[in-house]
């Protein structure tokens, strides 16, 4: 798994990321989440993000890291492709059932 990192922050910047994980709770809309992510990330950032969700999605379904790779890289072979080693990291994170990916999958499915 993953190092934790909070454990490695001070009291304040503890409660400094509460208040960002707030902050994001208060967003209602796709629409308010992209203005918000869109100040506080990177354009690399939100692609980061965006393709460790993709990777999810497609674990979720079952596919190999092979299908994984052959579906996220762009047919141009422009930038975006994925890594084996994030799809691991990734999966690695997927496995725990109370992580949060899986809680994420749960509720997005719960809603359909």
């Amino acid at each position: 798994m993953p190092n934790d990192f909070t454990a490695d922050l001070t009291p304040e910047e503890l409660r400094e990321l509460n208040s960002l994980y707030e902050a994001i709770l208060t967003l209602k809309t796709p629409e308010e989440l992209d203005s918000f992510f869109k100040d506080l990330c990177s354009v690399n950032e939100l692609r980061s993000m965006l393709h460790r969700w993709q990777i999810v999605l497609r674990i979720d379904k079952g596919l190999s890291y092979e299908e994984i790779i052959r579906q996220l890289t762009p047919s141009d072979g422009s930038k975006g492709t994925v890594s084996s080693t994030t799809i691991s990291r990734v999966k690695n994170c997927y496995v725990n059932e109370e992580g949060g990916y899986r809680t994420a999958l749960r509720r997005l499915n719960d809603d359909r």
